[in-house]
């Protein structure tokens, strides 16, 4: 009983401790998620901007993202949306960097912004390539992050599934070995439970480390967007005519652009391997609440187990009572024989011997009805 006990705490513990590893880094305080599409339409004064970069941001992060068409253009699917406030950035090569901020999302709207061209000059063009790697850099980063989140994902799955598979070896142990664990075991299985408890108090000092320097690298971030800024507004003001070098530079900005898409491409593909892998978690996490199920089964077969041999025990006990008397009666058996060879008091002697008879008739009917009792109680343990 004992050991059906501790697994089943097991069990429960390594389901907290799975339910705890996949939950996001983000808190969610009764906010309703739903999904949201929206069209962002990039114009300027001669009409549609075509291959504009739109990102849909909330609290320095990409929760949207796509490029204008022909018609300027871009559609944008949120799968998951909470009402926060988003700012919709538009980025081109050819025009100036926009921005619509504190935007609350509405299903269906289309949300138009106007673009102003850049000046003629070289140093505009190293500038657009320049904002283009810029632009790069931030959907690999945000590439990098859901392609962690998966392998985290995909690592905790095979953590439910190895739980999964060892709650199972474990119930068909108890199965097997019900009512045979020693005080050792016991407090053997007990000490492991107190060490995996303080293995989790140190893993969530380590997260609480992480999210201290988390918190550090976004201050020093934000510092360093404040300095890029700052820098952009002084070359902006240095710039000169220089017409000669604009073909070449902005042969380069196209290539950044393409790289640019590339990023994008695979910040997509990332996002769908998240997916794919939350959903293989949520599955491990469903086998192992089945596994705890079977758990709890094999605890009750077990204790069922227990009672049955209960049983058995006392019957073993009831059997040496009547292999002793059986004994009994063989003893004066033979004392009787060696009377009636002597030949004296046969009458008497016969008697006696009536009465032992009796006696052995009733020890044969106390058996039939022990080995009866018997069989019942192994027909319900087969």
């Amino acid at each position: 009983m004992k050991k059906v006990y501790i697994l089943a705490c097991i069990v429960m513990t390594s389901l907290g401790s799975f339910a705890s590893n996949i939950e996001p880094s983000y808190t969610i305080e009764e906010i309703a998620f739903e999904g949201v599409d929206v069209i962002v339409s990039a114009k300027n004064a001669d009409g549609p901007v075509k291959g504009a970069l739109v990102k849909i941001v909330a609290e320095r992060m990409v929760i949207g993202a796509g490029t204008t068409d022909e018609s300027g253009n871009a559609s944008i699917s949120i799968a998951s949306y909470g009402g926060q406030l988003v700012s919709i950035e538009v980025y081109h090569s050819l025009y100036k960097s926009e921005k619509l901020r504190d935007i609350k999302l509405e299903n269906g709207k289309t949300y138009a912004i106007s673009m102003k061209g850049k000046g003629a000059t070289a140093e505009d063009a190293e500038a657009r390539k320049e904002e283009s790697i810029k632009n790069q850099e931030e959907l690999r980063l945000e590439t990098e992050k859901t392609v962690a989140a998966t392998e985290e994902a995909r690592l905790q799955k095979e953590a439910a599934q190895k739980e999964v598979e060892e709650a199972k070896k474990a119930a068909e142990e108890l199965r097997a070995n019900s009512g045979t664990m020693t005080e050792e075991k016991r407090k053997q299985m007990e000490a492991e439970i107190q060490a995996r408890e303080e293995e989790a108090k140190k893993r969530e000092e380590e997260a609480k480390n992480r999210e201290a320097i988390l918190k550090e690298q976004t201050a020093e971030l934000e510092k360093a967007k404040k300095e890029e800024r700052e820098a952009k507004k002084d070359s902006e003001k240095a710039q000169k005519d220089q017409e000669n070098e604009i073909k070449d530079a902005e042969k380069e900005a196209k290539v950044e652009e393409k790289k640019e898409k590339a990023e994008e491409e695979a910040k997509k593909a990332a996002e769908k391997e998240a997916k794919k892998a939350e959903k293989e978690a949520k599955e491990a996490e469903k086998q192992a609440k089945e596994a705890e199920k079977e758990v709890k089964e094999a605890e009750k077969d077990a204790k069922e187990a227990q009672k049955l041999q209960e049983k058995l025990d006392k019957l073993d006990d009831d059997q040496k009572k009547l292999d002793d008397n059986r004994k009994s009666l063989k003893k004066d058996q033979k004392k009787l024989d060696k009377k009636v060879k002597k030949g004296k008091n046969l009458e008497k002697l016969a008697k006696q011997q009536e009465k032992l008879d009796e006696a052995h008739k009733k020890l044969d009917d106390d058996q039939k009805k022990l080995d009866d009792k018997r069989k019942k109680v192994l027909k319900k343990m087969k």
